[in-house]
């Protein structure tokens, strides 16, 4: 092909009108990125694993480790509302955030502001679905533990 014949079939292209604010009706917006929310994830569940950790070999090997044994040795000189709000932060309160990160970072938002509608999607992304699954279980877990504590009144 001779560039005379390209550039006459390139000149007769046909190309689409698109409106100049088209564009912006089209945008989605994550809230988070997904690969972000994912990392912050992995340290705020690295937190809960390391004192879970250290419980389990505790119990299971009788070997303590950090911070579990600074907890089993320095706990009882704190009081119990302390223990009971490092207890709650650190096994309830930073899974749930990790949770809504990646909750947030998986939601797609697009506003019509024609229509006045607001659309929600779900973008779905695996080890964001997973990390969800598992914070939640956690949080579950451990609110269902506090409260069974609390029904039978042991502290």
């Amino acid at each position: 092909m001779e560039s005379d014949e390209l550039k006459n079939k390139l000149e007769n292209i046909s190309v689409p009108h698109v409106s100049p604010l088209q564009h912006k009706e089209d945008l989605k917006l994550s809230i988070l990125s997904t690969k972000k929310s994912a990392n912050i994830s992995y340290v705020l569940l690295s937190i809960p694993a390391i004192i879970l950790l250290g419980a389990i070999s505790q119990s299971a090997f009788h070997v303590l480790l950090p911070p579990w044994s600074w907890m089993v040795k320095y706990g009882s000189l704190m009081p119990l509302w302390l223990r009971m709000l490092i207890f709650i932060t650190v096994l309830i309160v930073l899974p749930i955030v990790a949770a809504l990160l990646n909750i947030l970072s998986i939601v797609w938002v697009k506003y019509d502001n024609e229509k006045k509608v607001l659309n929600i999607a779900i973008r779905l992304r695996t080890i964001n679905i997973i990390i969800i699954a598992v914070t939640t279980l956690t949080a579950l877990l451990f609110i269902g533990h506090t409260i069974a504590e609390w029904i039978t009144g042991a502290s």
